[in-house]
Order: structure tokens, then sequence, then C-alpha cells
């Protein structure tokens, strides 16, 4: 089988010459500036995958200590993501590109090495498992990279994967153990395992996720991609739909009906993963740390919970399935962002202290002492200061409970996966609130933007966390959303994010209630990147 390389070149300048001198040249690498650490690491790559210096053993043992330094520097780079909204700026997105080529060049380099692995006598032929390996786990990292700044990527990768996948199939590799210190279990993988993380963590959904719900799945499948069994023969019912993936399109897995005898199909066993998860979501439920399961330290037991009970939907239960779209009523929305922003266009007014009487400005009692009235050009100014506005973004298709709009190439606004959001569908009509529940950018660079509506219609309030009541704590913004009992949706609060723990009081103000009542947080519906919303008795 062909695998493509890198070009080769005429020797020039290196950075090293052997193992040895590689080593020796990580030493003096700088790791404080992960960006600037990258471009070096990725200029060295690049000339030692099209340099002839190297004997077959010293280049694949330049690759594996060259690789210690990229898992790491990539690592850093991740966690400039957590929180950024995209498009990114530019500085986020000169890094995110050189992250990128660097994983190129790594999958070039373990390529080279792979083709110098060819025959019984070449000296890399005991380690065709570990290049295998190496070569399906940076094709998913490229995929995974792409997710991180939710990009679609290349669908010719799956076939280079899939390649790489029969590849091993043909030599009898698939499950032969590999050293694996940075993605496999207790030190060891294999190109099952590899293959396994790639399938499943694109079947996850990266673009609903946010940087640190993408990093949960990781560490998920770290920990469990070795107990899928890939197959040729049916195990479950034929009426049953299986997962399985087909290595002659360009797509991953998915859940379907699958002829198990056609030679280019298998299916994934997923029954063992099924059990893990499962018990898994039943201790966190019953209060176990998610520690002690083999989970992510700082994660809590009801997140973590969560997170396993979609992913067990996705991996195991065929999936979610998705709300039918519908062509929109309308051709426009009108999106306000934020907490804030949303509070100012719902009340009609800007936020203020209940019970604290505003002292007007110089300009204001100007005005009414010259017109017995403040003025509308005073008020636009007072309004101008705070620099509230919203946008008009196409919309694509709507279903129920969710809208797809387009985000304009002119738009000023950023959005993450989590952001909460004011909709106003056409220009009459009134706001409601809604969640980022997606993003995807096409190859063309339009961002389409998937939000959830969040059930009830919202109304302005005030709140403030009641144990503060001694140290004079102020009122911000926030919404309640009325009960919906033929939905059997509770009434709720929308707060900001982290705002208060379970339990603990809110003082929630409202006029028309006759001042502030106290209700005691109860539940947590969801959680977003810049609001929780939260259950409440009292």
């Amino acid at each position: 089988m062909a695998i493509q390389t890198s070009p080769v070149s005429k020797p020039g300048y290196l950075f090293f010459f052997d193992a040895r001198s590689c080593k020796d040249w990580l030493k003096t690498l700088a790791m404080t500036n992960a960006a600037q650490a990258q471009q070096k690491l990725h200029d060295a790559l690049r000339i030692l995958n099209r340099s002839n210096q190297f004997s077959a053993i010293e280049r694949l043992t330049c690759m594996e200590l060259l690789r210690d330094k990229v898992a790491y520097l990539l690592g850093e780079q991740r966690k400039r993501y957590v929180g950024k909204t995209v498009p990114l700026n530019s500085a986020d997105m000169g890094a995110w590109t050189i992250s990128n080529l660097l994983l190129s060049e790594m999958e070039a380099g373990y390529r080279r090495c792979y083709q110098e692995a060819q025959g019984d006598a070449s000296p890399l032929s005991a380690h065709a498992a570990l290049i295998i390996q190496r070569i399906v786990r940076y094709i998913g990292l490229g995929m995974l990279m792409a997710g991180f700044i939710y990009r679609r990527f290349d669908s010719n990768l799956w076939m280079r994967l899939h390649l790489q996948w029969m590849e091993a199939e043909s030599r009898k590799l698939t499950t032969a153990k590999v050293k694996d210190s940075i993605a496999g279990v207790d030190g060891y993988s294999s190109v099952t395992q590899a293959y396994s993380a790639v399938l499943l963590g694109q079947l996850a959904n990266v673009y609903a996720l946010s940087a640190r719900e993408i990093d949960f799945v990781d560490a998920v499948l770290k920990r469990f991609a070795h107990k899928v069994v890939f197959t040729r023969e049916a195990f479950q019912p034929a009426a049953e739909p299986t997962l399985g993936v087909d290595l002659m399109a360009n797509a991953g897995a998915a859940f379907h009906l699958v002829d198990a005898r056609a030679e280019h199909v298998r299916l994934l066993d997923v029954r063992e993963l099924s059990k893990s998860l499962r018990r898994r979501i039943k201790k966190l439920g019953e209060g176990e740390e998610p520690a002690t399961l083999d989970l992510p330290s700082d994660w809590s037991a009801v997140d973590a919970a969560t997170q396993l009970t979609r992913l067990h939907r996705l991996w195991c239960e065929s999936g979610v399935p998705r709300t039918s779209a519908i062509a929109p009523r309308e051709a426009e929305a009108i999106i306000a962002f934020g907490i804030a922003e949303t509070h100012f266009f719902l009340s009609g007014d800007l936020f203020e202290q209940p019970g604290v009487k505003r002292e007007l400005s110089r300009q204001e009692m100007s005005d009414i002492a010259m017109f017995g009235r403040v003025t509308e050009a005073t008020t636009r100014a007072r309004y101008a200061e705070f620099n509230y506005g919203s946008e008009t973004w196409p919309i694509v298709d709507q279903a129920r409970d969710a809208i797809r709009v387009v985000r304009p190439s002119n738009s000023a606004r950023g959005v993450a996966i989590g952001n909460l959001v004011g909709l106003r569908i056409g220009k009459p009509g009134e706001f409601y609130l809604a969640s980022v529940r997606e993003l995807l950018e096409e190859k063309s660079g339009t961002l389409i933007v998937t939000l959830a509506l969040l059930p009830g219609k919202p109304e302005a309030t005030a709140i403030r966390a009641s144990d503060n009541k001694m140290r004079n704590a102020t009122y911000t913004q926030g919404f309640r959303l009325p009960a919906m009992p033929a939905l059997n949706v509770p009434e709720t609060l929308i707060v900001p994010a982290g705002f208060v723990a379970r339990g603990r009081g809110i003082d929630v103000y409202h006029p028309a209630h006759g001042g502030a009542k106290q209700v005691i947080a109860e539940d947590w519906l969801e959680r977003g990147s810049d609001f929780d919303r939260i259950t409440i008795r009292g």
C-alpha cells in the first residue's frame, strides 16, 4: 500500500544529527513561550522529515523524543481556547495555525518511518505497530484541533485514517501492545485503541462542546477506548441499529443497519464500554467522587454524570435524535449578547439598584430646569455609555426548540458554546432567551450557530445572594422563567455563572411582586459559559 510522505530534500542545516544530539537540543528548548517553542519544533521537524542523513532507527528515536515535547506544548496551547469566542483573534489564530502545522509534520515524520519499515530486514519492521498507532493518533489530533475552533476539517482525513487501519489489519497489528505514555492506559496502547478514540471522539460531536468538555471526552477515551472491539460479525439482533464504520467512505462511525458481510465494513462492539460508563454514572449518582472512578478530578459528580450520560447515548444508544428543522418563517433574527445586554432590551431600560434612587446627572438636572423633563438626547447619551447593542443575523432554519443562524461577516461579536443570548425572531415581537448549543465554521468561512431556546417567556429581574445581606451586597441582572406544567418544566432562574451554591438563598426583586422575595437554589438544569439555569423553591 502506498504511504504518502514529505518529499526528500538535499542535506541542509540540521538542529540535530542523531538521537543523542536531538535529546541534547530538546534540553535547550525554552518551554515558557509555547508558541515560540512550537515554531522551533516545527522547523526542526520539517528538516528532519526531508533529510537523508538519519538512519531508520535514529529517525524513529528522534520522532519519539520530539513527540513528548509536542504533546506538552499542544496541551499548553489548548488551554488558551478555554472561554474564547470564535472567530479567534489574530494571535490565537496564529497559535492554532502553528499547532496544526506541527501535527501535520508529526504525521509526515511517522509516515517516513513507516516507509523505512517495509520488509523484514528493516530495523523498523518490529516497530510497525507503534508507527501506525502514532500515525492514527496524529490524524485524530488534526481532526480534534479543527474541533477546538469549530472548523470543519477536510473529509479526506477519514480515508487516510481508514487506510492506516486496513494496513494494520493486513499485517495483523491492530491489537499489538505499544508503549504510549501520552494517550495509553498504564503506559500502553494499540492501533485499535487509537482508532477507536478517533471514531468515538468525533461521534461525540465536538462542535457542541466547550474546550473543557472536549478535554473531558479526551480523558474518558484515554481510559476506556480500549474496551471497544472491532468485528465483522453481527453481535446484536439484526433489527437493532449497530455502530459501524465503512472503510471505503470519507466518514466516521455511525449507527445504521449494516451488512456485516461487506468486506469494507467493520462493526464496533461497545457493550463493555457501555457497562463501564453505566457503572460510573450509577456511582456518581450515589455521590462517589469522579477521581475515584478514573474520571477528571476537577469535575463535580453531577456534571461528570451529565457528560457520561450524554456520551453513553451517543456511543451506545443510537445517538441523540435531532429535531426536524423547517424553513424559517422569518428571514432574520435580532440577537443580544449576554445577561446585561439582554436584560436591557428585555426590560427596556438600564439596570438600577432596587430601592436606591439614582442621583441625576448635571445634564439631566439642566434639562429639567430648562424643559421640565429629561430630553431624549440626554437619555440616548446616557444609554450610549453602556454600549448596549444588538445584531441582525440571517436564519438558516428552525425547529420547535432551536434555531440556526449565520454570523454575518461584518459582525463585531464572537460566540462560544454556552453563551446566553436574547433572541427576537423578526422585527416585531419580544425577546426570548437562548443558549449557544453548537458552532460550525464551514470551509467557506461561514459560521453556523445553533441556538437552543430556553422554555418560557423570560421576565427581567434583579437578584442577589441572600447570604451577603449583611455585607451590603448589591443586586445584579437576572431572569425568571415561569413554570410550564404542560411540558413538565419547573420555574427557573437565570443567574450569572457561579453566582450561588446549591441550597443557598437568593433575593429576587421585582416591583410587580411587591419587592424582594427569597428563594432557595435547588438544582442546576443547565450550566452555560456565562450563566446558570437553576430550579428554585420558596
